[in-house]
This record gives C-alpha cells, structure tokens and sequence, in this order.
C-alpha cells in the first residue's frame, strides 16, 4: 500500500517494527511518521500493541458482501479503465497532436481521462456494467441485455463542471466471477494478508489504501488480469445525453417517473438506457476522432436543436 495512511498501515508498521526488535519509543516514531495521531498517542498503543497485535485496533466493515464493499468493485473498475486505456494509447498514436491525461488518481470523481486535441478537451469516465439488470423490461421497459444504467446525480454534476464529458461503458458480466476465481491463486501471500484486511476492515483513510492496492496489484499482474476480462466493444453516451433522457423519458430514472421505487428495488437513482438506440460505440467515436479531430466530440456532444415545450404560468 506504499505510503498509505491508512490506520491499519500505520499500525502494521508498528508491529512490525515490535517484531524486529525495536524500542517502545522507535515504534511509537515509526508510526507517528505516516500516522494520523500524536506522538503520544501511539506511544500509549505500543504496550497494547506488543500484548495483542493490532487487529483489535481497526474498526470493523458493517458490510463484508461484494455488493457492500468497494474493493470487490474496483478491481473490475480498474480491470475496465486499464483496457480503455489501451485503446486510447493505440488512437492517440495515429492523431497527431491528440493526448491524454490520466486523472484516476488526482482525486477527481467525475472523470478517469481527460483527450486534448488543439483547443479541444473531452474527459471520459470509463464504468463497468457488471451485473445485469434482471427487472429492466418490468420497470424501466428495456431488455435487461440492453439496459445501462448512468448514475443521475453524476451526470447532473458534470453538466456543470464537465459539460463535454462522455461514458465509456463495458458491459461484461462475467468479469466478477472471473476475478474472484483467478485473484487468490495469483496474490502473495503478503498481498493475501492485506486483501483480507480490506475485505474486513475499514478507518479514515481506507479509500486511498483501497486504491493503491487495488491499482498496484492491476498493474503488477496485468499480463494475466488483462485475459480475465472478455473483449466486450465499449458504449459511449454523453453526459448531457443522458440527462436528456432522464427529461424526456422520465421512466427510464425509477425514482422519478416510477411508484414506489424502494419497493423494486435498493440502488442509487439511475438514468436507464438503451445500448442499441442511445449510445455509440466506441469505434465510432474513434473514427470521428481519426477524420476531423476532437471538435466533431465536442460538436456532437453539444448539438442543439429547437423544439416547442410546455412553460405553464400556473
């Protein structure tokens, strides 16, 4: 976990630190370096530390189950991110002067990628569809094959922040079940110790120890994780688009244009949409991109047209 502040980094520094030998004191340090504590704080863990090691110390997960924890999902999300980028690699080589900067790990929540082209930029956020919606023909009318649900509230914030900002989608069902097979026979047994400590375990901080492990480890074994994931084709659809969609075809965001969502089921609210008729596939937009540049993006995601709408007085 590299430098990871993580409470429970900070405290396996320190017992480890106890195993080899070291002063009271010198652990007490050792932890204080990368800890979130006082000095004297960590001094008056030690003796407690030495006696009973340090998983009493770490605050439990309420939730343990895939669909409760993040670092189950950010494998796949990672798997995802990293197969798109070798897409944007490959175009970025035949458009002179087009780029890329990789924003996964500044902090932003709405964008993964950012493309620049001359004047032009369109950030991307790269998402897996991992579990197939079973009850999307009962209650958003599309077949559960065809059926990508886009956070609302996200599309919303980049409307503002991000205007220009488009999703890369793979559908690709069967990647879970292809990582939770392969990743204990190719982890360490050190790499183990600190997947379990996530899985069970959470504490300021968990979310950045949560990412580096989980990008660490992609990297480290990407030869093999990059055959775990199928060659599913990625589906673009722009934030604005979606919204869109979320005004024109309110039943497509249950929560909104649908009666007692909470009865059907538990999930943030989600605009729905058809992958055959509201998205374009990513081959398409890279062939946009080869013949005029970024602007025929920018222009596309941006196209306006006039229509007459209610504006009722009362």
């Amino acid at each position: 976990m590299g430098d990871s502040r993580w409470e429970a980094a900070t405290y396996a520094r320190g017992f480890l630190a106890l195993r080899e030998g070291k002063t009271d004191e010198d652990v007490a340090r050792e932890m204080f370096k990368r800890g979130t504590h006082t000095l004297k704080r960590f001094a008056a863990i030690v003796p407690d530390l030495r006696k009973r090691g340090f998983l009493h110390l770490l605050e439990k997960r309420s939730g343990t189950g895939s669909a409760e924890n993040p670092i189950t999902k950010l494998f796949p999300a990672t798997i995802t991110e990293q197969r798109f980028l070798d897409s944007l690699d490959a175009l970025c080589s035949e458009v002179s002067g087009l780029e890329y900067t990789d924003e996964r790990e500044s902090g932003h929540s709405l964008v993964d990628f950012t493309l620049r082209h001359e004047s032009k930029a369109v950030p991307v956020n790269v998402k897996n569809a991992g579990t197939r919606f079973e009850r999307a023909e009962q209650l958003v009318g599309l077949a559960p094959s065809d059926c990508i649900p886009i956070p609302a509230y996200k599309a919303y914030g980049a409307l503002d922040a991000e205007p220009n900002l488009i999703y890369a989608i793979s559908v690709d069902y069967d990647l879970v079940g292809n990582l939770n097979n392969v990743l204990p026979t190719l982890l360490s047994r050190e790499e183990l110790i600190v997947w379990d400590l996530l899985l069970h375990h959470a504490g300021p901080r968990i979310r950045t120890a949560e990412d580096d492990f989980v990008f660490g480890t992609t990297r480290k074994y990407w030869h093999t994780l990059r055959k775990v994931a199928d060659q599913s084709p990625y589906h673009v659809i722009s934030a604005r688009k979606a919204i869109r969609i979320l005004q024109v075809k309110p039943k497509r965001t249950p929560g909104i244009g649908l009666r007692a969502w909470g009865t059907g089921a538990s999930a943030e609210v989600n605009v729905h949409v058809s992958i055959k008729d509201e998205t374009t596939p990513w081959a398409a937009v890279e062939e946009r991109i080869l013949r005029g540049g970024l602007k025929e993006i920018v222009k596309a995601v941006n196209r306006k047209r006039r229509e007459w709408i209610y504006d009722p007085e009362i």
